[in-house]
């Protein structure tokens, strides 16, 4: 959650706010958001080169369609 309020800081605010509302989702689903249900939503990849690499958090294509339906 952290990461995701920090990447909203940067050109990847769009993606933050999009892995947000799957956050809010899945923790109205379900209580709380399991590793397994997350990591099939939402994909993290690093961009830029050391030292200033930072991990970059998008929605999956299943994640999208997740989005698309609430």
């Amino acid at each position: 959650m952290n990461k995701l309020e920090r990447q909203l800081q940067t050109e990847n605010k769009v993606d933050a706010e999009n892995c947000l509302k799957i956050y809010d989702k899945l923790k109205e689903i379900t209580g709380g958001v399991y590793d397994s249900d997350w990591s099939t939503l939402v994909k993290a990849h690093w961009e830029g080169n050391t030292p200033n690499r930072v991990l970059v958090y998008r929605p999956s294509k299943i994640g999208y369609i997740f989005l698309n339906g609430l």
